[in-house]
């Protein structure tokens, strides 16, 4: 866990998605949370060592696992969320589903981490209590808590800008990885929204995943989706079919995962990245449609 600034810590070397902190006159607020129970217990020792209220506040950025289930670890905080994650938290919890958790179970059982599979595969994600639909301000001294959902990676991707420290969290606005999961994408809508991010005047910029970064990554990953996106609508103006289009070399010589987290984590990045291929399609026929 580093400090970006006096107020601002961020941790970026987790399994998954990233964490960060912030601490306030009326205790840490923390920003996403640790998949795997151990890094959780470890992260939430050391932010209770911050301020002598500890944990009060928890904002989750999205609905993904990564950013969601973490929350089943984190107790006695009041949980911050977009309407879209309680809604989407409420639907797996009736249905008991574990669809979200399966990727994270099923990999870490791979790595040899069976305890802690099961544990992230018997949690209850509990719901989010304070929620909001676009956006959301919170004033917690001597900071503020500028919450914007942008959409793009999802509908419920969001953003937390605190201008008083001059960071952004990003949420998976901002993916640094190769092949960014598209499997829930609006491709235009998330251009759009890292067109927004290289407008807000910030210091540090902490990616959903990767290392804490500067505007010049927001570029190069926006350039890589108008890359893909321009691709598809070659494909498209040339009459290519959606099965034809998504098995195009233009897209496969782009797939990149993580092979190190074994086989069952880089198939599914392959199916989310055919799904995300399959809705950018749609996307971009639809738009030919209404021109």
């Amino acid at each position: 866990m580093g400090n970006l600034t006096k107020r601002i810590v961020a941790e970026t070397g987790f399994q998954w998605a990233n964490v960060g902190a912030a601490i306030t006159d009326d205790g840490v607020i923390l920003i996403d949370c640790p998949v795997r129970p151990t890094d959780s217990r470890k992260l939430q020792k050391e932010l209770r060592s911050l301020s002598p209220l500890g944990i009060r506040y928890l904002i989750s950025t999205d609905y993904h696992g990564d950013h969601s289930i973490g929350a089943a670890f984190v107790e006695g905080v009041t949980y911050i969320a977009p309407e879209l994650v309680y809604q989407q938290i409420a639907k797996i919890n009736e249905k008991r589903a574990s669809s979200r958790a399966g990727i994270f179970v099923e990999t870490l059982r791979e790595q040899g981490f069976k305890e802690e599979a099961e544990e992230i595969a018997k949690a209850v994600i509990p719901l989010p209590k304070i929620c909001f639909d676009d956006s959301l301000i919170l004033h917690f001294p001597p900071l503020t808590f500028e919450i914007r959902r942008l959409g793009g990676h999802t509908p419920a991707c969001s953003v937390v800008h605190i201008p008083e420290e001059g960071v952004l969290f990003t949420g998976d606005v901002v993916i640094q990885e190769p092949n960014p999961g598209m499997g829930d994408a609006s491709l235009g809508q998330w251009i759009r929204a890292l067109e927004w991010v290289e407008g807000v005047p910030v210091d540090h910029i902490v990616p959903g995943h990767g290392e804490v970064c500067g505007k010049d990554v927001v570029r190069r990953v926006k350039e890589r989706f108008k890359l893909i996106r321009g691709n598809m609508e070659k494909l498209v103006h040339e009459g290519r079919t959606k099965d034809e289009a998504v098995a195009s070399d233009s897209f496969e010589k782009l797939f990149w995962a993580d092979s190190s987290r074994g086989s069952y984590w880089v198939q599914q990045r392959r199916d989310t990245f055919r799904r995300g291929l399959q809705r950018i399609y749609d996307e971009v026929k639809e738009e030919m449609g209404k021109s």
